[in-house]
């Protein structure tokens, strides 16, 4: 299809808002057909002169309102509006009223992800909650700082030296609301023409629907038992990968120091970029934390996540990305189209919680816990299903490794495990062999301790099904 768009130049509304309303006129009015494809974003920039952001902006509000559709490796397409009646503003008589039918699904909730509801030291955080509202009186009433307040940074960057060997100053540091938007900022930061991004298989897929949704091709590179292949990864031509070194979701397994030093001579050799996901290192059962790929790297290659969200709380939807000296001066310049996603009221909380010392007591707190969760576990599995159910991996991490025999397709395993509110990946299948990741954080340690006395008083418990298969 061909856009017909000329910007009004002069004009109080902003180019990208101009033709954001063009398109939404088409669309509402079947100029450009339900279901159709949409040109790219580089089409457009071509045929009318406009730059990139400007086009990615227009999009961005089109696909947050419901009027386009984002297809994976596909592209952007026009959404199925004919259903609803429309109030145009551009001549077409008002539709009659007419009352709205809701139908609100809820999302399945999976009782397995939860963290642990032991552990967190709520009185300390409200401690902490009330002295921001008390000695942050001013700052309270302002927004927040682009790339996160410098208060947090700070503690941030004492924090991942200390404990996972990172090499970082404040300054490097961007707080956001979850891992996925920062990488939003981050594909826009080292976009490419014709960019090419490489991931784990299997991985973190909803780190590749960002990069596939900024116009990236993606490659998909088997992990094996030491990390992610390289001898594939050089075949790849890729600009930028994704891993999780110190460990693999959902395997759980750990890129040894060695293949670490050929992941980083990768990224010199090739001039491309490595975002290490750090998601959950910090939870290692029988062994010290490995530390961090970033704290290595001598070449300034290394793109650095963490996040709050797993060893804190979810609620508490802080992230942080650590950028190499390299990308900072690029960052400056496009920081102010984003703007500060966490709230700040808990950013400062955050920093006095760890500026007092009360997260690596929370640490080991949560590390004693999942221990003996994941000890339990073992322990039942062992108990009640010897022989039948292998136990691959699960000295890290919030989740376990395991082997099981079936005929059963990977939907039909996910299914049956998902009927008892359990929420299993399949990791992969050789034949009937097949091994699934099971998170482990949820489980109440009574519960499973009752399971492993008497598994028969419990009733049908989570793994009868799976066991039938």
């Amino acid at each position: 299809m061909l856009l017909s768009f000329y910007p009004k130049r002069g004009s109080n509304v902003p180019v990208y808002m101009q033709l954001y309303e063009h398109m939404r006129k088409e669309i509402i009015t079947g100029e450009i057909g339900r279901g159709e494809k949409l040109p790219s974003i580089r089409k457009i920039s071509q045929s009318t002169s406009l730059s990139r952001t400007t086009i990615e902006s227009a999009y961005f509000q089109l696909l947050t309102e419901g009027y386009i559709l984002s297809r994976p490796k596909s592209g952007y397409y026009a959404a199925d509006l004919t259903e609803i009646e429309w109030d145009l503003p551009w001549g077409k008589e008002k539709a009659e009223e007419k009352p709205l039918e809701t139908d609100i699904s809820r999302e399945k909730k999976y009782f397995n992800e939860d963290v642990d509801s032991e552990s967190f030291d709520a009185p300390a955080w409200k401690r902490m909650y009330g002295s921001v509202l008390k000695d942050f009186r001013d700052e309270i009433f302002s927004v927040g700082e682009y790339r996160g307040e410098s208060d947090l940074r700070r503690e941030i960057s004492r924090f991942i030296n200390r404990t996972r060997g990172a090499r970082t100053s404040p300054n490097q540091i961007v707080v956001g609301a979850g891992v996925q938007y920062l990488m939003v900022i981050l594909a826009g930061l080292v976009r490419r023409d014709g960019g090419r991004a490489a991931f784990e298989e299997p991985g973190y897929e909803k780190a590749r629907y960002v990069f596939e949704d900024y116009g990236f091709e993606t490659d998909s590179i088997r992990v094996l038992e030491n990390g992610i292949d390289i001898k594939s990864l050089y075949e790849s031509k890729a600009d930028i990968v994704y891993v999780s070194p110190s460990h693999q979701f959902p395997t759980g397994f750990l890129m040894p120091v060695p293949k670490r030093i050929d992941l980083i001579n990768w990224a010199r050799e090739k001039g491309s970029f490595i975002i290490e996901d750090d998601y959950d290192s910090l939870i290692r059962h029988e062994s010290r934390p490995v530390p961090c790929l970033q704290g290595l790297d001598t070449h300034d290659r290394v793109i650095y996540l963490g996040s709050f969200s797993k060893i804190l709380l979810p609620s508490v939807r802080i992230s942080y990305m650590v950028l190499p000296h390299r990308l900072l001066n690029d960052y400056e310049k496009i920081k102010r189209r984003y703007s500060q996603s966490a709230s700040k009221l808990e950013q400062l909380t955050l920093a006095k919680f760890l500026e007092e010392g009360f997260m690596e007591k929370h640490i080991r707190r949560i590390k004693r816990n999942y221990k003996r969760k994941s000890s339990l576990l073992q322990k039942y599995i062992d108990k009640n299903y010897k022989g039948r159910v292998r136990i691959i991996s699960a000295d890290s991490g919030l989740n376990m490794v395991l082997g099981l025999r079936t005929g059963k397709s990977p939907e039909e395993v996910a299914g049956i495990f998902s009927e008892k509110g359990v929420l299993v990946k399949v990791i992969g299948r050789n034949g009937r062999d097949m091994a699934v990741s099971l998170a482990y954080s949820g489980f109440s340690p009574e519960v499973i301790e009752k399971m492993i006395e008497a598994p028969m008083d419990m009733g049908k418990d989570w793994l009868d099904k799976f066991l039938r298969l």
